[in-house]
Parts: C-alpha cells; structure tokens; sequence
C-alpha cells in the first residue's frame, strides 16, 4: 500500500496526493466510516492502487481535527478577517484563535482589504503582535502586503479560515498562483463543476512546501467541549505581564482584587479584548453547565 493525504472529497469519491506520485481518485472501505466516523481533508491515509484509481484502506493518526473548517492535521491557521465588508469581526477571530492554540494550531492573524482602511490595519496589527501572534493586513486584490514566505508553513498544512465575502479565495490565488490550474484538475477529477468553496480542498504547494487549504466560510464557531481556562487564557498572553491577583487561580472575571480587570479599567489592556475575553470565557462555561 501507498501513503498519501486526502485533498478533497465530494460524492463518496476522495482526491489523494500519494508521497512522491500523483493524485489518485479513490473510494473507502465501508469500515473507515464506522471506525472514524468520517474522512477528512488533510487526513494521512493508506491506498491500494486499482486500475481504475484507488481504494482508502486506512486513516493514520490525526495531529489534530478541526470541526469548523472540516479538516486534519493542520500545521498553521491564517485567520481571515475583512477591515470592511464585511464588518471585522474580532470576537468570531479570537474565538478561532482558543480553537486553534486549543488544537496545538499556529494562528496567523490576517486583515483583508487593508487598503480600505490603512490605519485601522496598523492597528489591528499591532494589538495583534503585541498580544505575541503574527499578524498582517493585506489586500488580495492587488497584492498589497502578501508575503507568502511569512505566512506560509514552511511545510504541513497551511489553512485558510473565516468568514464568507472576507477574501479567502482571492488571497489564496495570491499566495500561490499555480493553485489557479490545480483548481481545475481537481475539480475535474472528482466530477465536480465550477470551484465553489462548499468543501475543504487542499492543494500541494510548489517545492515540497507543504499544502494551502481553500475553506467554507462561517460567522458562527462553538466552542470546543472541555476547553479550559488556562487554554482560554493563552490566546491572550499579554494578561500574563499582569500577575499578583488576590485569589490563586483567578479567572479575570468578576473576582475581587484581580489585577487584569483593573488594567483593562486603567486602560494598560486594550478594554475590548479584555471584554471579548471575558464573553468567551463566560461562553465556554455556559457550555460545560448544559
């Protein structure tokens, strides 16, 4: 049998880049169903070749699964967000960017159509960097600010990850170019019409250099069951220069004596993520009490 990652999968039929060979049209065994309940893009998996294409005999051991977007194994996360039209929604980011830590996912910070709103992307950014992510705002349409060597997994998978009308196609055709006519030949190999993201497709980038995945868009995520407070605490690093509160384990909530509320109060924490905090905080405790 041959190794390979699942690309993309529509209609019960499964697109696989074999390891150091071509892409292979390929069915599953009916037991993969029952014993992993689904496979997804960006799965390592074992094949049998067939005439005809190929047969998914095995599904290795995940890194890690996303559920929104659907797909495996991801290395680095690019979070997409609009300055404009759609309006930026930061909650829905920080959110993505728990899921993501949570999953042990690098998040790479995007603002799309950064030449709508110069100023406001310098600011974003730099809440973003000084929190410790890597952050960037760009505009897909021209290439302005695109640095596809900084955003890029040098290898693994690379995903792109918001909401719909953000720009995640167009900044996908920017940071690799040769996706254009992969498109295609995918689409065309599993039967599908014209390229709509409806599904997760990965497409091998050029050079060995891992793989960039076009996703469907969302403007809701859940969060994951079992998130703790430390998971939640660590896609907002910067609460951590701000130690001493009365109570041991303090959750930066309501409790008395807590030095990061009191910050965001005296404004040495940017007031609305410290808010964003708190509601995905409360979120996530809402979940476990049901």
């Amino acid at each position: 049998m041959e190794r390979g990652i699942v690309c993309a999968g529509y209609g019960g039929f499964y697109q696989v880049a074999l390891e150091g060979g071509p892409m292979l049209r390929c069915t599953a065994r009916g037991k993969l169903k029952r014993r992993f309940g689904a496979i997804y893009a960006g799965d390592r998996v074992e094949v049998q070749r067939l005439a005809d294409g190929g047969v998914v005999e095995n599904i290795l051991p995940r890194q890690n699964l996303l559920h929104r977007p659907k797909v495996a194994n991801v290395r680095r996360a690019i979070l997409v967000q609009a300055l404009r039209d759609p309006v930026c929604d930061l909650f829905l980011l920080e959110k993505m960017i728990v899921v993501a830590l949570q999953q042990g996912i690098e998040p790479f910070v995007c603002f799309n159509k950064g030449d709508l709103d110069p100023a406001l992307g310098d600011k974003l950014c730099g809440l973003y960097r000084q929190a410790g992510f890597a952050a960037a705002a760009v505009s897909a349409v021209d290439g302005w600010g695109v640095d596809a060597a900084a955003m890029l997994a040098e290898d693994g998978i690379t995903i792109l990850a918001g909401p719909s009308g953000v720009g995640k196609s167009s900044l996908l055709n920017r940071l690799c170019p040769q996706i254009q006519a992969q498109v295609g030949d995918i689409s065309v190999k599993l039967q599908r019409g014209k390229h709509t993201t409806r599904y997760v497709t990965l497409y091998p980038l050029p050079k060995g250099r891992g793989m960039l995945a076009d996703t469907p868009g969302f403007s809701l995520l859940d969060l994951p069951a079992g998130l703790t407070q430390a998971q939640i605490q660590a896609a907002y690093p910067e609460f951590a220069a701000w130690p001493g509160c009365r109570f041991q384990g303090c959750r930066h909530d309501r409790e008395p004596g807590c030095r990061v509320r009191q910050a965001a109060l005296d404004g040495d924490i940017d007031e609305q993520r410290y808010q964003r905090y708190v509601a995905i905080l409360r979120q996530a405790q809402e979940r476990e009490e049901k």
